[in-house]
Protein backbone atom coordinates (compact mmCIF):
# COMPACT_ATOMS: atom_id res chain seq x y z
CA UNK A 1 0.00 0.00 0.00
CA UNK A 2 1.46 3.14 -1.31
CA UNK A 3 2.51 4.94 2.28
CA UNK A 4 0.51 8.60 1.95
CA UNK A 5 -2.76 6.08 1.45
CA UNK A 6 -1.63 4.55 4.77
CA UNK A 7 -0.56 7.68 6.33
CA UNK A 8 -3.81 8.53 5.40
CA UNK A 9 -5.76 5.95 6.56
CA UNK A 10 -4.33 5.73 10.22
CA UNK A 11 -4.49 10.04 10.30
CA UNK A 12 -8.99 8.74 9.39
CA UNK A 13 -8.89 6.03 11.82
CA UNK A 14 -7.21 8.07 15.16
CA UNK A 15 -9.59 11.49 14.39
CA UNK A 16 -12.85 8.58 14.28
CA UNK A 17 -11.58 7.08 17.19
CA UNK A 18 -11.20 10.76 18.83
CA UNK A 19 -14.80 11.62 17.86
CA UNK A 20 -16.16 8.04 19.32
CA UNK A 21 -14.17 9.25 22.16
CA UNK A 22 -15.81 12.61 22.64
CA UNK A 23 -19.38 11.39 21.58
CA UNK A 24 -19.37 8.36 24.25
CA UNK A 25 -17.85 9.70 27.13
CA UNK A 26 -17.23 13.46 26.44
CA UNK A 27 -13.70 13.56 26.92
CA UNK A 28 -11.96 16.40 25.68
CA UNK A 29 -15.33 18.37 26.53
CA UNK A 30 -14.27 16.96 30.28
CA UNK A 31 -10.88 17.97 30.27
CA UNK A 32 -11.84 21.82 29.29
CA UNK A 33 -14.71 22.08 31.44
CA UNK A 34 -11.85 21.12 34.39
CA UNK A 35 -9.94 24.07 33.18
CA UNK A 36 -13.16 26.25 34.09
CA UNK A 37 -13.90 28.33 37.24
CA UNK A 38 -17.24 29.64 37.95
CA UNK A 39 -18.84 31.10 40.67
CA UNK A 40 -22.75 31.62 40.82
CA UNK A 41 -25.83 32.64 43.43
CA UNK A 42 -29.25 32.88 43.23
CA UNK A 43 -32.20 33.19 45.22
CA UNK A 44 -34.07 29.79 47.15
CA UNK A 45 -37.66 30.12 47.88
CA UNK A 46 -39.55 27.42 50.27
CA UNK A 47 -43.32 27.74 50.08
CA UNK A 48 -45.22 26.97 53.71
CA UNK A 49 -45.98 23.34 54.00
CA UNK A 50 -49.66 23.88 54.53
CA UNK A 51 -50.66 27.44 52.92
CA UNK A 52 -54.12 27.03 54.73
CA UNK A 53 -52.43 27.37 58.37
CA UNK A 54 -51.44 30.96 59.15
CA UNK A 55 -48.69 29.50 61.39
CA UNK A 56 -47.04 27.40 58.77
CA UNK A 57 -44.53 29.85 57.11
CA UNK A 58 -42.96 30.04 54.00
CA UNK A 59 -38.73 30.51 54.08
CA UNK A 60 -36.03 32.30 51.34
CA UNK A 61 -32.61 32.35 51.08
CA UNK A 62 -30.13 32.09 48.37
CA UNK A 63 -27.57 29.36 47.67
CA UNK A 64 -24.06 29.89 46.12
CA UNK A 65 -22.09 27.53 44.16
CA UNK A 66 -18.27 28.36 43.05
CA UNK A 67 -15.41 25.58 41.95
CA UNK A 68 -12.96 24.77 39.22
CA UNK A 69 -13.94 21.85 37.01
CA UNK A 70 -15.22 19.04 38.47
CA UNK A 71 -14.64 20.61 42.09
CA UNK A 72 -17.44 22.50 43.76
CA UNK A 73 -18.61 24.25 47.13
CA UNK A 74 -21.93 24.80 47.83
CA UNK A 75 -23.57 26.55 50.48
CA UNK A 76 -26.99 27.69 51.07
CA UNK A 77 -28.34 30.50 53.92
CA UNK A 78 -32.37 30.31 54.86
CA UNK A 79 -33.04 33.85 56.51
CA UNK A 80 -34.37 33.51 59.38
CA UNK A 81 -34.97 29.75 59.91
CA UNK A 82 -32.33 29.52 62.68
CA UNK A 83 -35.22 31.01 64.59
CA UNK A 84 -37.90 28.27 64.05
CA UNK A 85 -35.83 25.44 63.76
CA UNK A 86 -33.89 23.63 66.39
CA UNK A 87 -30.24 23.93 66.73
CA UNK A 88 -29.86 20.48 65.68
CA UNK A 89 -31.03 20.96 62.45
CA UNK A 90 -30.33 24.40 60.72
CA UNK A 91 -28.38 27.02 62.23
CA UNK A 92 -27.19 30.88 60.94
CA UNK A 93 -24.09 28.93 59.57
CA UNK A 94 -26.33 27.67 56.94
CA UNK A 95 -25.57 24.04 54.59
CA UNK A 96 -22.64 23.72 53.17
CA UNK A 97 -21.50 21.06 50.76
CA UNK A 98 -18.13 19.78 48.96
CA UNK A 99 -19.18 17.81 45.75
CA UNK A 100 -17.14 16.66 42.78
CA UNK A 101 -18.42 15.83 39.03
CA UNK A 102 -17.53 12.16 38.05
CA UNK A 103 -18.45 12.17 34.60
CA UNK A 104 -19.58 15.17 32.51
CA UNK A 105 -20.46 15.66 28.97
CA UNK A 106 -20.58 19.32 27.03
CA UNK A 107 -24.05 19.20 24.45
CA UNK A 108 -24.81 21.23 21.45
CA UNK A 109 -27.42 22.73 23.94
CA UNK A 110 -24.95 23.38 26.52
CA UNK A 111 -22.74 25.93 24.01
CA UNK A 112 -25.76 27.62 23.08
CA UNK A 113 -27.11 28.24 26.83
CA UNK A 114 -23.46 29.81 26.96
CA UNK A 115 -23.68 31.65 23.87
CA UNK A 116 -26.77 33.04 25.36
CA UNK A 117 -25.88 33.42 28.83
CA UNK A 118 -28.35 31.13 30.34
CA UNK A 119 -26.64 29.54 33.36
CA UNK A 120 -29.57 27.22 34.10
CA UNK A 121 -30.01 26.21 30.57
CA UNK A 122 -26.39 25.27 30.33
CA UNK A 123 -26.23 22.94 33.50
CA UNK A 124 -29.68 21.18 32.05
CA UNK A 125 -28.38 20.63 28.96
CA UNK A 126 -24.95 19.21 29.94
CA UNK A 127 -25.16 15.13 30.97
CA UNK A 128 -23.36 14.57 34.08
CA UNK A 129 -23.06 12.69 37.61
CA UNK A 130 -21.35 13.36 40.44
CA UNK A 131 -21.70 13.71 44.15
CA UNK A 132 -21.63 15.77 47.45
CA UNK A 133 -20.88 15.57 51.01
CA UNK A 134 -23.14 18.15 53.18
CA UNK A 135 -23.06 19.69 56.69
CA UNK A 136 -25.57 21.71 58.75
CA UNK A 137 -25.81 22.23 62.48
CA UNK A 138 -25.38 18.89 63.94
CA UNK A 139 -25.94 16.62 61.08
CA UNK A 140 -23.98 15.39 58.00
CA UNK A 141 -25.59 13.76 54.98
CA UNK A 142 -24.08 12.43 51.21
CA UNK A 143 -26.34 12.95 48.01
CA UNK A 144 -25.62 11.27 44.42
CA UNK A 145 -26.56 13.52 41.77
CA UNK A 146 -27.00 13.06 37.66
CA UNK A 147 -28.21 14.37 34.70
CA UNK A 148 -29.12 13.07 31.29
CA UNK A 149 -30.46 15.77 29.36
CA UNK A 150 -33.97 15.06 30.15
CA UNK A 151 -34.03 14.47 34.25
CA UNK A 152 -32.09 15.87 36.91
CA UNK A 153 -32.39 13.75 39.83
CA UNK A 154 -30.44 12.35 42.54
CA UNK A 155 -31.02 10.57 46.12
CA UNK A 156 -29.69 11.97 49.70
CA UNK A 157 -29.14 10.52 52.89
CA UNK A 158 -28.98 12.45 56.23
CA UNK A 159 -27.22 11.30 59.65
CA UNK A 160 -28.11 13.37 62.05
CA UNK A 161 -28.32 13.35 66.19
CA UNK A 162 -31.22 12.22 66.68
CA UNK A 163 -32.97 11.71 63.76
CA UNK A 164 -32.02 10.41 60.29
CA UNK A 165 -33.29 10.99 56.31
CA UNK A 166 -33.22 9.80 53.21
CA UNK A 167 -35.00 10.26 49.90
CA UNK A 168 -35.02 11.23 46.22
CA UNK A 169 -35.24 14.52 44.92
CA UNK A 170 -35.77 16.03 41.09
CA UNK A 171 -35.01 19.02 39.40
CA UNK A 172 -37.11 20.72 36.56
CA UNK A 173 -36.27 23.92 34.60
CA UNK A 174 -39.56 26.09 34.29
CA UNK A 175 -38.58 29.35 32.82
CA UNK A 176 -36.52 31.70 34.76
CA UNK A 177 -36.47 29.58 37.98
CA UNK A 178 -35.59 25.81 38.77
CA UNK A 179 -38.51 24.27 40.49
CA UNK A 180 -37.52 20.96 43.12
CA UNK A 181 -39.58 18.50 44.51
CA UNK A 182 -38.40 16.02 47.12
CA UNK A 183 -39.73 12.75 48.33
CA UNK A 184 -38.32 11.15 51.34
CA UNK A 185 -38.43 9.75 54.99
CA UNK A 186 -37.03 10.64 58.11
CA UNK A 187 -37.27 8.18 61.32
CA UNK A 188 -35.44 8.45 64.76
CA UNK A 189 -31.94 7.01 64.92
CA UNK A 190 -31.78 3.63 62.82
CA UNK A 191 -35.39 3.02 63.45
CA UNK A 192 -36.57 2.78 59.91
CA UNK A 193 -40.07 1.25 60.90
CA UNK A 194 -40.85 4.44 62.69
CA UNK A 195 -40.25 6.93 59.49
CA UNK A 196 -42.51 9.53 58.50
CA UNK A 197 -43.14 10.07 54.91
CA UNK A 198 -42.63 13.79 53.44
CA UNK A 199 -43.50 15.50 49.67
CA UNK A 200 -41.66 18.95 49.79
CA UNK A 201 -41.55 21.52 47.20
CA UNK A 202 -39.43 24.34 46.72
CA UNK A 203 -38.00 26.82 44.05
CA UNK A 204 -34.31 28.20 43.29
Amino acid sequence: MNKKILILVIVLVAIAGLAVLEVTTGFFSAMAFDQITYNYSSKVWIPPTNPEDPNSASMGGYYKINGKGRDFNLFLKLSGAEKSESPLDYTEDGLRGTGRIDEIKVTPGTIYALLTKDIKGAMFNTTFKGNMNLSCAAWTGKTNFQNDGKTFGGNFTIDGVMTDWEGTYTLKHEGFRILGTSDFIYYPNNQTSQSKRVHKTYYL
